[in-house]
């Protein structure tokens, strides 16, 4: 598994979630925040991929998809069911942005 992959998608999706007149995609350089939250090697950011993925696989979406855009109605259906994953997702944002800040 390729975890900066993995960050990005999570980036991508929890800023796609908060979408707005105060978050727009094209400002955020989502790859190097992803790089650079897993380089951190932050252990929130190490167990919240773990969370994720882990509750990814239970639900039986494809493991690949972890690496993949995940705007799917299976992937909204997870994070509906368990809230617990969006704060993982933050976890991740929260490093990346301390990072991309430092």
């Amino acid at each position: 598994m390729n975890h900066a992959r993995i960050a990005a998608e999570a980036l991508r999706y929890r800023l796609d979630l908060v979408r707005g007149p105060l978050v727009n995609l094209t400002d955020w350089d989502i790859e190097t925040m992803a790089g650079m939250s897993v380089a951190a090697a932050d252990p929130n950011v190490d167990g919240a991929i773990r969370r994720i993925a882990t509750a990814w696989v239970r639900a039986g979406l494809p493991e690949e998809g972890l690496c993949k855009p995940w705007a799917c109605p299976e992937a909204r259906a997870l994070f509906e069911a368990n809230p617990h994953l969006v704060d993982a997702l933050d976890d991740i944002v929260r490093v990346a942005t301390r990072s991309q800040a430092a």
